[in-house]
Formats: structure tokens, sequence, C-alpha cells
């Protein structure tokens, strides 16, 4: 038994040092950010927005809702901030959403390229307990990004969200994007300006 043990043993010892390693047998080396990641410093820095809603309408809305309720909520505002973080391989924006009524939503994204995929793969999430993640691409029409994700509300509710934003200048984003969820179809503009 113990023989034969050694036997397989010397045998797989002489079968592997006659194969080649498919890689150097080096220490590995932390690679550089992609390339890529070098657009996305644009939107780095503290960013104050304004937005409105397009569609549906306030007139639109006002059909749908009790007699006697108050005027929804057509214009809002917002603040958010973007750095680079894990040795500039991501860009991680966190910020807040104007939700009308006094309340604001918290949310945290991060952004970063994969390479497989040749675009931007971003994930977020809020503290109103929405989960998202999709694609950011170069945008073809303008000198921006256009992105589209699928989130799930604290509900379980399906969302899809896409749009678009362009840079007027370096201090300056105009911004559009469409919601399809379980309230319908939601459509807002807005622009977003870097804080000096």
């Amino acid at each position: 038994m113990i023989r034969r043990t050694c036997l397989i043993l010397a045998t797989l010892v002489m079968a592997g040092g006659c194969m080649k390693p498919s890689m150097p047998m080096e220490a590995p080396k932390k690679p550089a950010p992609a390339a890529e990641m070098k657009k996305l410093e644009r939107m780095v820095g503290t960013w104050n927005w304004t937005g409105e809603m397009v569609s549906p309408t306030k007139e639109e809305m006002m059909k749908h809702m009790p007699p006697g309720s108050k005027e929804p909520q057509t214009a809002f505002a917002g603040t958010g901030k973007g750095e680079m973080v894990l040795g500039g391989t991501a860009l991680h924006s966190i910020g807040t959403f104007d939700m009308g009524e006094g309340q604001k939503m918290t949310y945290e994204e991060y952004m970063w390229w994969d390479a497989k995929a040749g675009k931007y793969r971003n994930w977020s999430i809020s503290d109103w307990g929405e989960v998202g993640s999709g694609w950011t691409t170069d945008c073809k029409d303008c000198d921006g990004f256009c992105s589209k994700a699928d989130a799930v509300d604290a509900q379980g509710h399906k969302k899809r969200f896409e749009g678009c934003m362009k840079f007027v200048d370096k201090d300056t984003m105009e911004w559009c994007f469409t919601e399809s969820g379980p309230m319908g179809k939601m459509s807002m503009k807005g622009t977003s300006k870097r804080q000096k």
C-alpha cells in the first residue's frame, strides 16, 4: 500500500514537472484603471440640480386623484457628489432627491468599466428600498452618456429607467429620463450645476 502510494505521487510529480504553466509564475501586479474611466472624471465634484416632470402633466395627474387633493409637485431639486474610488477603478456617487411634502430620498451609485461588455456597468441603492443595476454608454448624439437600468422597489415592483445626460460645459449637465413602473410612464428633465 505504501509502495503504491509512493508510485502514484512520483508519477504525479513527474507529470507536473513536464507540464508548462499557462501563465508565468510571478506575483500578480495590480492593473491600472481602465482608460475609459478617464471619461467619468467629468462627473467628479459636488452638484446641485433642478428638474421638472414633463409627463404626465399636472392636469393629467389631477384627473386620477381624489377630489380635494393637493396639486401634485412637478418641480424637484437635489444635490449630488461624485468621486473616484478604489484607485480610480470606479465612480462613486451619493446624493438626495426631493420627493415632495418635505421628504427626501438618498441614493448611492457605483459605475465602472466592464471590459468584457465594452461599456460601463452601474449599480445603485436608495434609502427608499430601491435597488437597480444597468449599463451606461457614450451618447451617439451628444457629448455625454446614455443609461438603461432595471430596478426593484421596496414592495417588489419592477421599474425600468432610460435616459441621457449631456455636458453643456465643464460645470453644467442637462439630462432627461423616463421611468416605467407600477405608476405608468413618467418623464423628467433637468439641469445639474457644479458647486464652485
